[in-house]
């Protein structure tokens, strides 16, 4: 990423330097489970889909972190810059109901420059760590101590998920030596279990993401290797991060629990085919940063997405194989036409023009556009068209370099809107900070697939530049409507309540919290079809409230629900009225 600067002063002396930091519920509806897939019919209302023109809903977002009981700073350059890659690459988040009380609780990933390290010690006391807030009614504290989760790291990123199926949900967070997975005790605290569940890594991780890949009903988990900050290049002549080796990206594979209901994992990912032909295996490993766990051919199983840093975006089909786990992940990221080399760092995936694929978009560095491809609308084909130049919006990311970035209805009219955190690297100063930008899709207005740049609209020039990384959304305030926290690499966590004036929506929760790779389409009276499925793991180092928020715009219900879990099984409901929760179970 930091490749395309390396002309820059600041970074011809950083890669001088050698980089020598080392990384220390249902009303109204008709329910049925079944082994076979279900179809849905249309509403007789319509024969075909007339997606209703809905008028454009105002946007308004405001800062209310601070009020919301949300007092936390990021730590890195505290006393100073300097130019650690590990203290200006972290930033992540996750969203998670540990205390299953209905509320929306946030983790936050911490980290801190290795320089500053014995000033944190002396002066404050010990190093900084990671942070977790339980929300009670929209209010936020700082459970951290009482939770076990307050422990000090050069943090990157995390990802929420029940690990062991015990219907309470778990951590997994990625730091610059010695990954942590926290295990949810049902008491408040959590154990920190890595080295016994095997799911231990050591170096410098970053992306995460988890869902069922071999289709056993167990959650596997996905995690992308970075930088070997201590194994330099000798005699590179590109910026960081070409100047040291990379490292394996590893997939853990679910073993089921122990007789302690602990999760117990086996790394898998050289014998399914990660970093496959063509990589040297003991020197050539890419720089993996955001990760998506997605059924991107739409084929029933779970393929694998990876944006690389100055390497090839990776996307990995999973196919049936002879081999002792029974599936392999065929690179196809060339065929597909998604294997760029920019400085790929979050991702996000939706069905943002409304025809019923899944599509992908990645944040770049600089002056390199965004990445942003549309399905070609094949069934069963993993194939893109490049749409960066067709949202109507002109070089979308250039001159800006993204981080963090989510699809979602944020005024609930049916389309997904584009929102993207974005920061300088390195780490400058004020002068380097950037905007937060913000786009209303206009598919709903009748306007496919157009985009209209609305942060000012929005309120988001009132909150300012920052140096942005991480960003999830979640209905913290349980209001019907997504809103959004925001890291910022030494900078105060944010929290952006959606004060929009939206449609209508039904919300759709799991039991058990999760459920990754779940397909949801959903049929409107007037014929209408939405596509969503659940993810646990996208945007940059970060997780969503993994609740599904279905905006129905002016529609008074949703005519037919369609659940295809990863497991197999169909769930089918009707007539669900506007303004529902419903919870859903998968039948195993």
């Amino acid at each position: 990423m930091l490749n395309n600067l390396r002309k820059e002063p600041f970074f011809m002396a950083l890669a001088l330097l050698g980089l020598i930091y080392i990384g220390s519920a249902i009303a109204g509806s008709s329910l049925r489970n079944t082994q076979q897939t279900a179809k849905i019919t249309p509403s007789p209302n319509s024969a075909e889909p007339q997606p209703s023109l809905q008028p454009n809903y105002s946007f308004a977002f405001t800062d209310v972190a601070a009020e919301a009981g949300l007092d936390f700073t990021h730590s890195a350059f505290k006393w100073g810059l300097s130019g650690d890659p590990i203290a200006m690459m972290g930033g992540g988040l996750c969203w998670l109901d540990y205390d299953n009380n209905g509320w929306m609780d946030l983790y936050v990933v911490n980290s801190y420059a290795l320089a500053e390290a014995g000033q944190w010690q002396s002066e404050e006391g010990g190093l900084p760590t990671a942070v977790l807030f339980a929300n009670q009614d929209g209010s936020f504290s700082d459970v951290s101590v009482e939770s076990n989760t307050s422990i000090p790291m050069r943090g990157n990123g995390c990802v929420a998920a029940d690990f062991n199926l015990d219907g309470w949900s778990d951590i997994y967070v990625t730091t610059s030596r010695a990954n942590l997975m926290l295990i949810n005790q049902q008491d408040g605290s959590f154990a920190e279990v890595a080295q016994e569940s095997g799911s231990y890594v050591y170096g410098w991780q970053t992306g995460t993401s988890v869902g069922d890949v071999n289709g056993d009903g167990l959650p596997d988990l996905f995690v992308s290797g970075y930088v070997d900050i201590n194994n330099q290049i000798e005699g590179a002549t590109m910026g960081f991060p070409n100047t040291n080796y990379g490292l394996r990206d590893q997939l853990f594979i679910h073993q089921g629990n122990d007789e302690n209901n602990l999760p117990i994992y086996k790394e898998v990912g050289e014998i399914v085919g990660l970093e496959p032909a063509g990589i040297d295996p003991d020197s050539d490993f890419e720089y993996g940063l955001g990760s998506l766990l997605i059924d991107i051919d739409q084929d029933g199983d779970l393929d694998l997405y990876v944006a690389n840093d100055t390497n090839p975006n990776r996307l990995y089909i999973n196919e049936p194989a002879d081999n002792e786990l029974g599936f392999e992940l065929i690179e196809s990221g060339a065929v597909a036409r998604i294997g760029d080399n920019n400085s790929g760092m979050g991702v996000s995936n939706a069905d943002f023009n409304s025809d019923g694929f899944l599509d992908l978009f990645v944040t770049n560095l600089g002056q390199q556009t965004h990445s942003v491809y549309w399905h070609d609308g094949r069934e069963g084909v993993p194939a893109f068209v490049d749409a960066a130049a067709k949202l109507g919006v002109g070089e979308m990311g250039v001159g800006i370099t993204g981080w963090g970035t989510i699809w979602a209805d944020f005024d609930n009219d049916t389309d997904l809107d584009l929102f993207t955190v974005n920061g300088h690297v390195p780490v400058l100063g004020e002068d380097e900070k950037m905007p937060i930008l913000f786009y209303g899709n206009q598919t709903a207005q009748g306007n496919a697939g157009q985009l209209e740049l609305l942060s000012d609209q929005a309120g988001l020039a009132q909150i300012g530049n920052l140096h942005g990384r991480g960003a999830a959304p979640a209905d913290f305030d349980n209001d019907g409507d997504l809103d959004i926290a925001i890291t910022q690499i030494g900078g105060a966590l944010m929290l952006l309540e959606n004060r929009s004036s939206t449609g209508q929506a039904v919300v759709i929760e799991f039991e058990g919290g999760e459920a990754p790779g779940a397909m949801i389409t959903a049929i409107l009276p007037n014929g209408q079809k939405l596509v969503r499925q659940a993810i646990v793991g996208d945007s940059y180092l970060s997780s969503a409230d993994p609740r599904i928020i279905l905006g129905l715009g002016d529609q008074p219900e949703i005519s037919s629900l369609e659940v295809v879990w990863s497991n197999g099984t169909t769930t089918e409901l009707e007539s669900i009225p506007a303004g529902e929760t419903i919870e859903l179970t998968s039948t195993n």
